[in-house]
């Protein structure tokens, strides 16, 4: 277990290079073994689950290397091995491995992935889009059994605009015979960087990024090198603490992929500043905000947490609702140890009576986006904090002690 003891009150000020998108580097390695071929990928970060994903990628029969943010995958010798280990229950992107034996393969075993408990996370819609694509799902005790006897294109609507249950979808389409159209699907600038890969393989895809993707598919993909968008989260993390800290701003990123969570930050009084690919936050006149999270367009779940730590520090009350992942609130237990006045609405909703003063005690983190949460209610707060299970941060976040330090923060680790 890792210890970060996080000095709190400590004024933030410089610039962040923000990394590789978490939620694209997991389909876009799995997308590389659909193909025989050599895949490059740029700007992978050095996470947690980038590394579970490559381990995972290395069981089935994958050559991986990684030089930097650089990793090289020879996906030649790959083989439909059956996925029930524990690797795969560490990760819910384990779920797009499903797509990629059936689509290589016609046939594969894949036990249900893990993930964090932030909430109700059904792989239903994952297997109603394969299965409207030829592909025979049988579920024995968790582990699930696939067969094809042919894969063609057809119609498939998402009950739900998924991020996930899009990518599925998108895995197995570009290799049907035919044509697929997912109707409702996710419009995550994610799945543009998908797409773009899977394009750059040889797909066709069309319409991503919009709620109706057209694909048509083919027999076989060619290697590619592509380069991965910023990660918005990380991003989104750094211009909210610049935002009740000091003065942040965050290098290489896509401004418009930033457009809900820049919106909030400018009604919560943060003083904004756009440039082509960075964005700057400063401290303004902190005030209360209500924050509804949604699907792409809205703001994201991910940020829920970090913003509620930040709506601390603005007197008044604000609501915030995520009826998406409605446990990612497990944060709040633990802020409320630094005496934060929160109460819970429903399991859905809290309320957040900011302006009070913080006080820096033991805490524990639950997941990364929680854990990032806890380290900018740390450095709110008067005195130390101790940040329990730190490496949790290590998952989602690449050099996040590092970066802080290089903003002014005086954080250290620890391991017992």
């Amino acid at each position: 277990m890792d210890i970060l003891h996080i000095v709190g009150q400590q004024r933030l000020e410089g610039t962040v290079l923000i990394s590789g998108s978490k939620q694209s580097a997991i389909p876009c390695l799995a997308a590389a073994l659909l193909t025989d071929q050599q895949v490059v990928l740029e700007g992978v970060p050095d996470i947690g689950d980038v590394t579970t994903m490559i381990q995972i990628m290395e069981t089935l029969g994958a050559v991986v290397t990684r030089q930097g943010d650089m990793v090289t995958i020879d996906p030649s010798q790959v083989e439909p091995m059956p996925l029930t280990g524990a690797e795969t229950r560490k990760l819910r992107g384990s779920i797009y491995l499903m797509s990629i034996l059936a689509a290589r393969f016609k046939q594969g075993v894949v036990g249900l992935p893990g993930g964090y408990a932030i909430g109700p996370r059904p792989i239903d819609l994952h297997i109603k889009a394969l299965e409207r694509l030829g592909v025979s799902m049988r579920n024995e005790q968790g582990v699930y059994y696939m067969r094809v006897e042919e894969l063609k294109g057809n119609r498939i609507y998402l009950d739900l605009p998924s991020f996930g249950a899009t990518i599925s979808a998108l895995l197995v389409a570009v290799m049907a015979e035919g044509t697929t159209v997912i109707e409702n699907a996710a419009c995550d600038p994610e799945v543009i960087d998908v797409s773009t890969m899977l394009t750059n393989m040889g797909a066709s895809v069309k319409g991503a990024g919009t709620d109706e993707i057209r694909i048509k598919g083919i027999k076989s993909l060619q290697g590619c090198r592509h380069t991965l968008i910023p990660d918005r989260m990380e991003a989104g993390t750094f211009l909210t603490m610049g935002a009740v800290l000091g003065r942040v701003t965050v290098d290489n990123v896509i401004p418009l992929h930033l457009e809900s969570i820049i919106q909030k930050l400018e009604r919560f009084g943060a003083k904004i500043e756009v440039a082509d690919d960075a964005v700057t936050a400063s401290i303004g006149e902190m005030k209360p905000v209500d924050i509804r999270v949604f699907h792409y367009g809205g703001f994201p779940s991910d940020m829920q947490p970090i913003i509620s730590a930040a709506l601390l520090q603005a007197k008044g009350a604000s609501i915030v609702v995520d009826k998406l992942y409605p446990q990612r609130f497990r944060h709040v237990q633990e802020m409320r140890r630094l005496s934060a006045r929160i109460t819970h609405e429903d399991t859905a909703s809290i309320i957040i009576r900011g302006g009070e003063t913080l006080f820096g005690t033991e805490l524990e983190a639950k997941d990364p986006r929680g854990a990032a949460a806890l380290v900018l209610s740390g450095m709110l707060a008067s005195g130390e904090t101790l940040l329990h299970h730190a490496e949790l941060i290590d998952q989602s976040y690449e050099r996040f002690d590092e970066k802080l330090k290089g903003l002014g923060a005086l954080v250290w680790r620890e391991t017992v």
